[in-house]
């Protein structure tokens, strides 16, 4: 590195209305240069045009800084630090120095650098950071987009610190764009799950109870009709309630049958099949008996059959349909709570990969 010589212990500290031009090429060759260049750099306009850039470098400067601008610079991003210049009889000045890549007909042609007077604290900031450096007293420091910071994992593995910005701002669209096809899918999917979730609680779950719901009224009205006939044994309501227990009876068979010709899970099927022993049994003993008993007139033996067979008989039916109802509430509610695990999930997934989305967009 250039080192320019000689130096004094003089600055020159700029005035708040002070701001220094200067253009170059890509080399850092002086292209151009503006009035408060010459008048603070002591350098004439001759002396600077078509010269390094390097020409005004104070040797104070550790090379790491220009390192960095240089690296920041080639990646086609901006670089903004505190910088100690040299002036042309040894003095010094700091500046506030921000340096821009310069674009023509979308080709990098050069770099154009505008300076202006930093703060005392941040002159004091950088003067005892660029000394560590110069004294090989770092350690875990590093110059990175114009600031003294430490090294970190983190920054290590951060592998878009080197990308243009255009390079970055085509990642992210693509990312980002990935991700919401990403979660775009998982809603779509996440609804095809709840559409499917919703025809199996209608056609496994709501069909089913609504068959079960209506055969357990027909049983209770069976016995409602039996029952009215003991208190009013006359052949006209006895024709009626046993005319209307029998059509119950077919009706019965007619849904029972209709259901059990579903695909039934083994546990049900189980309930269904004892359901259906125990309500044969209850028909053929019971029901049917005991209305033969009350169209002969024969009400002693019509209460017989009721106390001795109809109401035994009729318990496991009760408690067997009332069974087959409580599986398919069970049913439903298992069917939802899956339907809640299956939101919760696709929900979460997709918080995840958009959290994860801003971050790796925040970290390039």
């Amino acid at each position: 590195m250039k080192i320019n010589m000689p130096v004094t212990q003089t600055e020159y500290v700029l005035k708040e209305t002070d701001s220094i031009v200067s253009k170059t090429d890509l080399k850092g060759v002086i292209t151009y240069v503006n009035e408060d260049f010459l008048r603070i750099s002591g350098f004439s306009k001759d002396e600077l045009i078509g010269t390094s850039h390097n020409i005004v470098r104070h040797p104070d400067m550790p090379p790491e800084a220009f390192a960095d601008l240089w690296d920041s610079l080639k990646a086609g991003r901006p670089w903004t630090g505190l910088v100690k210049n040299r002036c042309k009889n040894g003095d010094y000045y700091w500046v506030h120095a921000n340096v821009t890549p310069i674009f023509e007909n979308s080709q990098l042609t050069g770099y154009m650098s505008v300076r202006s007077k930093p703060e005392r604290a941040q002159i004091e900031a950088a003067g005892n950071a660029y000394r560590l450096f110069r004294e090989g007293k770092a350690g875990n420091l590093k110059i990175q987009d114009g600031k003294a910071v430490k090294s970190t994992i983190w920054g290590k593995l951060n592998m878009f610190t080197k990308l243009t910005i255009k390079s970055r701002l085509t990642m992210v669209i693509a990312i980002m764009s990935t991700l919401l096809l990403v979660v775009g899918g998982l809603g779509l999917m996440g609804m095809s799950k709840s559409n499917e979730g919703l025809h199996s609680v209608y056609e496994q779950r709501t069909v089913p109870m609504n068959q079960i719901s209506n055969i357990q009224k027909l049983l209770l009205t069976n016995r409602l009709r039996i029952a009215v006939s003991l208190v009013s044994p006359t052949p006209e309501a006895i024709q009626k309630n046993a005319a209307e227990v029998e059509q119950n009876i077919a009706e019965i068979t007619r849904i029972w049958d209709v259901y059990a010709a579903t695909p039934l899970a083994p546990e049900e099927k189980t309930l269904a099949d004892k359901f259906a022993g125990d309500r044969k049994e209850f028909v053929a003993e019971g029901l049917k008996p005991a209305i033969a008993a009350l169209r002969a007139n024969d009400i002693a033996l019509a209460n017989k059959i009721i106390v001795d067979k109809v109401r035994p008989l009729y318990e496991p039916v009760g408690d067997g349909i009332q069974k087959l109802m409580q599986y398919q509430l069970d049913g439903a509610k298992h069917e939802y709570e899956a339907a809640q695990s299956r939101f919760s999930s696709t929900r979460n997934i997709a918080i995840g990969m958009i959290l994860a989305g801003i971050t790796i967009a925040i970290w390039m």
